[in-house]
């Protein structure tokens, strides 16, 4: 589209940014939600050496990667234990997929749910009363990555009149 000279180009209707900020943002969240997976992978099959090392120091941020509580893929370790390990990937493929949509108030009892969930598998595990079960670990991280996506992506969704 042309304008006569002098004059700006219109800007992008503020729906269209909204959009694609929506997008973007969904995006992210499943790169996030996957790295912890695709590093181990990519480590196991191109030497990468301290450079490997050096890409999983940022997940230390988030998760104590203790090594009884890290899965391995390939021969090589996880950069977040198992239950970090079931968040990120449920916080993907909540974002990847994104439903159902919920209501605000719906996603933040949800989110409440899923919390209490993951708290009562942290309290049973340190409590002896089970050992460090791998699979409930992924499973309880995963339904809380997957109802936090979930939320904000629908939150983000409504924003933005999708």
């Amino acid at each position: 589209m042309t304008t006569p000279a002098g004059e700006l180009p219109p800007l992008r209707s503020p729906q269209s940014t909204r959009n694609r900020a929506h997008v973007f943002a969904r995006a992210s969240l499943v790169l996030v939600g996957l790295s912890p997976w695709l590093l181990p992978l990519v480590c196991a099959s191109v030497p990468l050496g301290a450079v490997g090392d050096w890409l999983g120091l940022p997940f230390a941020l988030v998760c104590h990667r203790r090594p009884e509580r890290t899965l391995l893929l390939l021969g090589v370790a996880m950069p977040v234990c198992s239950r970090c390990a079931g968040i990120f990937a449920g916080a993907a493929v909540g974002a990847l997929f994104a439903w159902p949509r919920v209501e605000l108030r719906r996603g933040r009892i949800a989110l409440g749910v899923a919390v209490f969930l993951t708290a009562l598998d942290v309290l049973l595990q340190d409590a002896g009363v089970h050992p460090v079960w791998h699979s409930s670990r992924l499973a309880t991280g995963a339904l809380l990555g997957y109802v936090a996506a979930l939320t904000l992506t629908s939150l983000l969704a409504r924003e933005a009149g999708a």
